[in-house]
């Protein structure tokens, strides 16, 4: 069995809020905590840097793995007597151990500046695909995206309703490509956004996670990027 760990890039923020798993296959039994591991550079522990528990799927092919909001976020509490588990300039490693993995899976990441900055969706680039042909969509973002974000973004079809296809996040959640179960034809679409959509600091297009406060509701309806196709 394989495991994706994102992000899957080489740098995090040091407010990273969430790391994502993703499994080749079913994971059972569910991964512990006490599976989960992080290390600074000299192999050193760092203590207590996540919630005590994974928010697995039903389907056990992918798991969500918490930082300590708390910690996180900038004033609060914890954050004022422990600081963040993450500093600007270490090197730590994520590892996951479990009986249904061969060896453990290992992810290293430099810590770099906070990133506060929520996604801008209305900024995302593309190129309208050929009519005609199941050419895939790529939709170049302007930061990475949570792994789960990428069933967030949607292809709206000419009659309204939102087209059928395989979407996945590419080249370290910077990139969205959408491949078409049926050809391309032509009439007006649109790719869109869900006002939920978030980055792995907990950015969201309407809110900024050092900005939002408990039960906040979010701001905005998402954003649409209208685009036509012609014979």
């Amino acid at each position: 069995m394989s495991v994706l760990i994102c992000p899957s890039g080489p740098t995090v923020p040091e407010n990273l809020l969430r790391v994502e798993l993703r499994f080749s296959a079913p994971l059972w039994p569910q991964l512990r905590m006490d599976q989960v591991a992080l290390t600074d550079a000299t192999g050193t522990e760092i203590k207590d840097p996540f919630l005590d528990l994974g928010l697995p799927s039903s389907d056990g092919r992918s798991m969500i793995i918490l930082f300590h909001p708390a910690r996180v976020k900038t004033g609060v509490g914890a954050n004022l007597a422990l600081g963040r588990a993450l500093h600007v300039g270490d090197t730590v490693t994520l590892t996951i151990e479990h009986p249904a993995l061969a060896k453990p899976v290992r992810k290293s990441w430099l810590i770099t500046e906070p990133d506060t900055k929520s996604p801008q969706p209305a900024h995302w680039t593309f190129a309208p695909p050929q009519s005609g042909s199941r050419s895939p969509l790529l939709v170049h973002l302007d930061k990475p995206i949570s792994l789960s974000a990428e069933h967030l973004i949607a292809i709206r079809g000419p009659d309204g309703s939102r087209l059928a296809g395989d979407a996945r996040l590419e080249n370290g959640e910077t990139e969205w490509c959408f491949t078409p179960e049926r050809p391309w034809h032509e009439g007006a679409y649109a790719v869109v956004t869900h006002p939920d959509l978030e980055d792995f600091a907990g950015n969201r297009p309407g809110a900024p996670f050092e900005t939002t406060v408990a039960g906040q509701v979010r701001d905005g309806q998402g954003t649409v990027q209208p685009f036509q196709l012609t014979n």
